[in-house]
Parts: structure tokens; sequence; C-alpha cells
């Protein structure tokens, strides 16, 4: 844990100082593809699991479930808002109107890290999830 602590203390810095490892923010909602490059690679995939246990499971859960160490937050094994508003929400956050909000990590993870990341999340899809509809981002 507190290595996690760590890493993520790390990442935060590098957004905060603008040096993210190639952080890449798409410039038009058209250039995020409706499916996922990724979906199906098992390299991916595990590059995606990878991401995701060390930025996103503190607060979504080990399991995606939204059962993080830090409190609760969205059951990722639902998505059901297509790959682009995923894309969308990771680069540019989401007030959730609560006190616990989903960051913005576009200065932080690249676009290939966020498709990695989805490409993971994908193999945990429950009944009612929906990776594949291209839903547009919210402006």
């Amino acid at each position: 844990m507190e290595q996690t602590n760590k890493q993520i203390a790390a990442i935060l810095l590098a957004a905060v100082l603008g040096v993210g490892a190639g952080a890449v923010s798409l410039a038009r909602a058209g250039d995020i593809p409706e499916t996922n490059p990724f979906s199906g690679d098992k390299k991916q995939i595990r590059e995606g699991k990878s991401w995701f246990m060390n930025v996103c499971s503190p607060c979504h859960g080990g399991k995606a479930d939204g059962a993080g160490e830090r409190g609760t937050a969205a059951d990722l094994r639902k998505w059901n808002k297509g790959f682009r508003k995923f894309v969308d929400t990771v680069q540019h956050g989401k007030d959730t109107g609560r006190a616990m909000t989903m960051p913005a990590w576009g200065g932080v993870l690249d676009e290939k890290t966020i498709f990695q990341i989805g490409s993971f999340l994908e193999t945990l899809g429950v009944e009612g999830a929906d990776w594949k509809q291209g839903a547009a981002p919210a402006q």
C-alpha cells in the first residue's frame, strides 16, 4: 500500500509539473475511435491491468467493482457508455456531485495507456456493460 501511494504521488506530481511520460490529450472528440483498437490484444490487456492496479484501483478497487481503499467509486465492470465516453472521462474527469470526483488524467496518462486500461476493463465487463457503442464525449 505504501508503494502504491508513492506511485500515485509520483504520477500526480508529474501531472502538476507537466512532465507526464508522453501524456497527450486528444484535441477533438472525433479523434477518439468508437471502439478500442487494443480490444482483445493480450499484451495490451496485461499492460492495462498493470496501469489500472497502480493508478485506478485505489479508488475503483482491485476488481474494478468500485470498492477502493479511498471510498466508493464507479463500478467499471458495468461501464455502458461506450469507449469514447470512457476515454473522455479519463482524460477530462467527471464531477460526480459528491465529495469524491473523477480527476482528469489526460495530463498524466497518454492515449495509449488509457486505451490499454480500457482493454483490461473490457475483460471484466458484466451483463449490461457496453464498450462498443460510440457514445459521444460530453462537451
